[in-house]
């Protein structure tokens, strides 16, 4: 019996896994069709028409449809009750004394003062896969149109096992000061089409008992045209009051409110929660529908409760100068759907400059700068248990490095260092330890600036698409070296690229088809773009990259490219603490579209993996800035989800 279980488990989860969801908008009309392995699961509905955004219809994996049809389509016989009860949404009966919840087509037009509306700003991200994935922009407006909240949401549909997954995170943020009042019109609801409805929740209360009940889930079961069908609605223990209490309804409604509270038990404390301009509140909440048996059991349940609490959260590194008397290195858990963190441990790591990930991601390189001196460490990543273990180290030879990346093919690390003006090259066993140092590469020269290139200064080490060369920007001699990678990793035959006089070539990243490479100049404040054509570089393009016009030295630091390839950021420090965003032309070129003022002395930022972040490290200002990142337009939106890390100069996200 132990053995049929368990193949019954893994067949079930590699269902979860083969499952694809794809979604497509319905030709002409304002709809997005989710379909999971080409059988129809829901729409995301967003007419103007409507107060709110909607997912309606909604089907269980048997095809049975789990919402009533009213007002959109009635069905014979079907409840005609309150018309705002439309598919599955989120709103509010009480923000800044307007009703959010009962706003509907059966609203007089004397009273539309009285209630807002969920205006949509646009469809921001639509994803397919094994999940998929609908991010959007609303504006909760008051009847003359003005926006109270900004809202940014995020839907991911998903197979798991048997059951049919919805997760919906949405954040909201203040326009202007607003407050949520205690209210039992609330918050996440989904109406079902039957008139008697039963209900259990996780304390084992039933029926109508759930009713204004705290509970972290509540499950309705029940015959529908003779499939027995069970839906659990999951509160996330990030919300507001945790556990929520629930708005569940005999005749149909099945809500969770965390913002009603003595509402419902005239002995709980009032809920009231204010919000000035730039706060926000978020929400996460988990709708599961499975089909074709009694019920889901309890067993089943805790698993899908806690999936849904332990994820999609990432691990996220930080490396810092530690003068303050910080370790260098710390481990947070990263939420990339809201952007919190939660901080797991530190690392002794004097002056964490400079980190990069092994290829298989399961190793992470990690650069200690310490003057004259440099240390190279790797630490194996215990990414489930948020940990890291000390492979070995090994000295830099040259002082201050400042840059590590990795051959995957042949197990090599380079490391530029900047004080040393060289580059040295490891070699890795099959256990990931890195071996004493293969190569040290010593470069000679200066340039014009004899403050700053009074010799070499190498600020990197970044390998092109195809492994065939090594690119080193080179600060001291307004160079970039170019070195051939042998068959074992380390390099043979170098040419060096001159850029102009008083550049300071600083960092380099290369398109992910090789044809273009894009080189920012720290002193000038600029941006080289270079044609590559079997690693000779052409340069086709120069572009400003620091707004601010000044007579010294610019201080331009970190660039990044989007992971769709569609955009190059480059931060600037010194003169002006902003990131530039640029759009890629069609030729490789790019086009300067916007610029966002950031915290103090960002040395260094990142994507996250699906690129709707932006993580930007203030050395100066002691914190880590959270921004969405729109990738329609290039604008940043900072979330105020900062993260307090001294000096922080590298982060990486797993």
């Amino acid at each position: 019996m132990k053995k049929l279980s368990f193949l019954l488990f893994i067949s079930l989860l590699f269902q979860g896994l083969n499952a694809q969801v794809t979604i497509r908008q319905v030709k002409q009309q304002p709809i997005l069709r989710v379909s999971i392995n080409e059988k129809h699961f829901t729409d995301f509905f967003f007419p103007d028409s409507l107060p709110k955004q909607v997912l309606y219809p909604i089907h269980a994996p048997s095809g049975t449809t789990i919402t009533r049809g009213f007002p959109m389509a009635p069905l014979p016989g079907e409840p005609t009750d309150h018309p705002h009860h439309l598919g599955l949404w989120l709103n509010f009966g009480d923000v800044n004394g307007l009703d959010f919840w009962n706003n509907s087509y059966e609203v007089p037009a004397n009273k539309r003062h009285l209630f807002g509306k969920i205006h949509l700003r646009g469809i921001t991200q639509v994803e397919e896969g094994s999940v998929g994935t609908i991010r959007y922009e609303s504006l909760w407006q008051d009847h003359k149109g003005v926006a109270l909240l900004d809202e940014a949401t995020t839907y991911q549909f998903q197979q798991s096992g048997e059951e049919w997954v919805i997760d919906r995170f949405t954040t909201l943020t203040a326009n202007i000061p607003v407050t949520f009042t205690d209210n039992k019109e609330g918050v996440f609801g989904l109406r079902l089409p039957h008139e008697k409805v039963k209900y259990i929740n996780s304390n084992g209360l039933k029926d109508d008992a759930v009713w204004g009940k705290p509970a972290s889930w509540c499950m309705m079961n029940e015959q529908m045209k003779g499939d027995s069908i069970s839906i659990v609605l999951f509160d996330h223990p990030y919300n507001e009051t945790y556990p929520t209490r629930w708005h569940a309804r005999g005749y149909g409604l099945f809500s969770a409110n965390p913002m009603g509270s003595r509402v419902f038990d005239p002995q709980a404390p009032l809920y009231k929660r204010t919000l000035k301009p730039g706060e926000s509140i978020s929400f996460r909440f988990r709708v599961v529908i499975a089909s074709g048996k009694r019920r889901l059991t309890n067993d089943r349940i805790q698993q899908l409760q806690t999936n849904f609490i332990a994820g999609p959260q990432q691990l996220l590194i930080t490396g810092s100068y530690t003068r303050k008397g910080n370790a260098g290195i710390e481990l947070h858990r990263y939420d990339p759907v809201t952007g919190t963190t939660h901080f797991l441990k530190h690392y002794a790591n004097p002056n964490a400059s400079y980190m990069a990930l092994s290829a298989d991601r399961k190793r992470i390189y990690v650069l200690s700068e310490e003057g004259s001196k440099g240390m190279v460490s790797v630490y194996r990543i215990d990414q489930q248990r948020g940990m890291l273990e000390l492979i070995n180290q090994q000295s830099t030879v040259g002082g201050g490095p400042c840059y590590v990346s990795e051959h995957a093919a042949t197990g090599t690390v380079y490391v530029s260092n900047y004080g040393g003006g060289s580059l040295t090259v490891f070699k890795t066993d099959a256990n990931g330890a890195l071996l004493p140092h293969a190569q040290h590469i010593v470069y000679t020269g200066s340039s014009v600036n004899k403050n700053r290139q009074e010799k070499p200064h190498a600020h990197c080490a970044v390998i092109d698409p195809k492994g065939k060369f090594v690119y080193v920007n080179d600060l001291g001699t307004d160079q970039i070296h170019r070195h051939t990678i042998a068959s074992d990793g380390l390099l043979t035959e170098r040419k060096d690229v001159s850029v102009d006089p008083g550049n300071g070539p600083r960092h380099l990243v290369i398109s992910a088809t090789g044809s273009h490479a894009y080189s920012l100049n720290e002193m000038k404040g600029t941006v080289d773009v270079f044609q590559l054509t079997d690693g000779e570089m052409k340069k086709i393009q120069t572009i400003d990259a620091d707004t601010v016009a000044t007579s010294g030295d610019h201080g331009s630091a970190a660039i990044q490219l989007s992971p769709d390839g569609k955009w190059l950021i480059a931060s600037n420090r010194i003169t002006s603490n902003q990131l530039v965003v640029y759009a890629i032309q069609s030729d490789g070129r790019l086009q300067k579209r916007y610029h966002q003022e950031v915290v103090k002395k960002p040395r260094f930022f990142c994507f996250n993996e699906t690129g709707t972040q932006v993580l930007v490290a203030g050395q100066d200002a002691d914190r880590i800035q959270v921004f969405d990142f729109d990738r329609k337009n290039g604008t940043l939106k900072n979330l105020n989800k900062d993260l307090l890390v001294p000096s922080p100069v590298c982060i990486t996200l797993l």
